[in-house]
């Protein structure tokens, strides 16, 4: 007899108009239930502007019906028709209704619910939400409690969610994994820049931490690329930074950079930098990780705690004035050891399809699916 296969249903509005880490993180999510013998389907809404997904699953996805105009109105009306009894519904980030309307039509359904914050609920992010009478904390809340499990990237990320709602019923904790590379990104250190590359959000990526910390370097400082796509005005407000602290002479701002050209600069920095003051599981990062570029990253991050240990990377404060800057640039600074180490992990340690594997079994073991 035929071993009936699990569905999994991947629900985030915006898969198809917003391009980001969270998109990237389903997509390999997608690809792991997949390999697993999954049936395996992604439900977005149609676009309405904004960025185009040009990384989408078309062979897995489709669009449902939505009412709204877009994130923050969206209610999937469509979804009901798509869930059936037993089915594992995933739902990606959190703070909108159409999480909530979702959540709801799985219950009556009789579909399991996993929620993927995404980091969405770190204090900075709540701080942020336009809550006037707290309905929205007190819808999400009842999301978290209601959900079979919250899949969450590392340990650190579950006592957040937990400071922010205390029921949640289960954690499955699986950090994303890394992408096989390409020759031409294999890490050489030859060229004479250090490199950031990332969405200029300047403080959520702790980009004015950074140029703080570049600006207590003793001349000559070394040289920082800083690359990426704009975001919000970043681009101007880093730019406005960089003027006041006087630093054109050894900072330069690029746009955004994909393929050869991002594996180029990857391979050929001294080393790469991650100033963020909180992030849930970067992708970037671990690209340069599979890379072997050897890493220096905010100690406030979850990966810093979890990987450091392992001698992965590199963690620093650069927030904190008194951090002696040219010591940790030297800790990271051509260290071919941290980068063979950082490479032999991705490649034995963090691959999707190690963490994949991992996350199915914690699925089966959790009673989310009736297959592994």
């Amino acid at each position: 007899m035929t071993k009936p296969r699990q569905r999994v249903v991947h629900y985030y509005a915006r898969y198809l108009e917003h391009p980001s880490g969270v998109t990237d993180s389903l997509n390999h999510w997608a690809e792991a239930s997949v390999a697993a013998g999954d049936d395996v389907t992604i439900l977005a809404a149609e676009p309405n502007g904004a960025d185009r997904n040009e990384f989408a699953l078309l062979g897995l996805m489709r669009t449902i019906d939505h009412l709204g105009r877009g994130r923050s109105s969206w209610i999937p009306t469509g979804l009901h028709r798509e869930l059936k009894r037993d089915d594992l519904l995933i739902l990606h980030e959190g703070w909108v209704l159409s999480n909530i309307y979702a959540g709801v039509v799985a219950r009556l359904k009789g579909a399991k619910v996993t929620i993927i914050p995404h980091g969405v609920y770190e204090k900075p992010i709540i701080r942020q939400i336009r809550d006037i009478f707290g309905i929205r904390a007190l819808l999400e809340k009842w999301a978290l409690r209601r959900a079979d499990v919250v899949h969450v990237f590392y340990e650190g990320e579950q006592r957040v969610v937990r400071q922010f709602e205390p029921m949640v019923q289960a954690f499955l904790t699986v950090p994303n994994g890394t992408s096989r590379i390409s020759k031409d990104a294999e890490w050489t250190g030859s060229g004479d820049y250090f490199l950031w590359i990332g969405r200029f959000d300047v403080f959520h990526k702790g980009l004015d931490n950074l140029l703080n910390f570049w600006s207590r370097l003793p001349q000559p400082r070394p040289k920082l690329l800083m690359v990426g796509p704009d975001y919000e005005g970043g681009r101007q407000l880093t730019a406005d930074l960089l003027k006041r602290l006087d630093l054109h002479d050894s900072v330069e701002l690029r746009g955004r950079v994909t393929g050869r050209e991002k594996n180029l600069l990857l391979a050929n920095c001294r080393a790469y930098l991650h100033p963020s003051r909180w992030e849930s599981c970067s992708i970037m990062l671990l690209e340069a990780t599979a890379a072997g570029v050897p890493c220096l990253i905010s100690s406030s991050i979850h990966a810093a705690s979890a990987l450091e240990p392992q001698g992965v990377l590199k963690s620093t404060d650069f927030e904190d004035v008194a951090v002696d800057g040219p010591a940790q640039l030297n800790e990271v600074d051509g260290n071919v050891p941290l980068g063979i180490r950082a490479r032999e992990w991705a490649d034995q340690e963090s691959s999707w399809t190690r963490v994949g594997a991992a996350m199915v079994r914690s699925q089966f073991n959790l009673g989310l699916r009736s297959t592994v």
